[in-house]
């Protein structure tokens, strides 16, 4: 019996012994790290979490698409940039928690299709309008 109350004490005056230097507090805290970009801080977790939604929703939506191989290079790659460059500038304005910069990123990076497709329609305009249309097969 002795042993273990000796054994108890053993692993808790440790605890009792930090917690006395640290002014009573028991439970490690931490403080988020924070980036700086052209003198702007924000939240290093909130700006990777918008950028990983924006380029995952970017990606995935245009995957399965059958025509952006031939417009990967106008206009998918500047739309991306675009919505990242968006997406960051929100994060570093808001300094949103990691979710609200997913939640940015990835709604940024769906209204990024909703300029690919009107950009995409123009070209289709212009290309009837000045007879650059590629052949059809018949």
């Amino acid at each position: 019996m002795i042993w273990k109350v000796g054994a108890t004490m053993g692993a808790i005056l440790p605890v009792v012994a930090a917690a006395a230097a640290n002014g009573g507090a028991t439970v490690a805290t931490s403080t988020p790290a924070i980036w700086h970009f052209l003198g702007y801080p924000f939240e290093a977790a909130g700006m990777i979490a918008a950028l990983f939604g924006c380029f995952s929703a970017r990606f995935w939506i245009g995957a399965g698409q059958s025509l952006r191989q031939e417009h990967r290079w106008g206009l998918d790659i500047p739309i991306s940039g675009m919505a990242l460059a968006v997406s960051a500038a929100l994060v570093i304005s808001l300094r949103p928690e990691p979710l609200g910069g997913l939640m940015y990123g990835a709604g940024l990076g769906v209204l990024g299709e909703g300029i690919f497709k009107i950009a995409e329609a123009y070209l289709r305009k212009a290309s009837a309008v000045f007879g650059a249309e590629p052949d059809k097969a018949d």
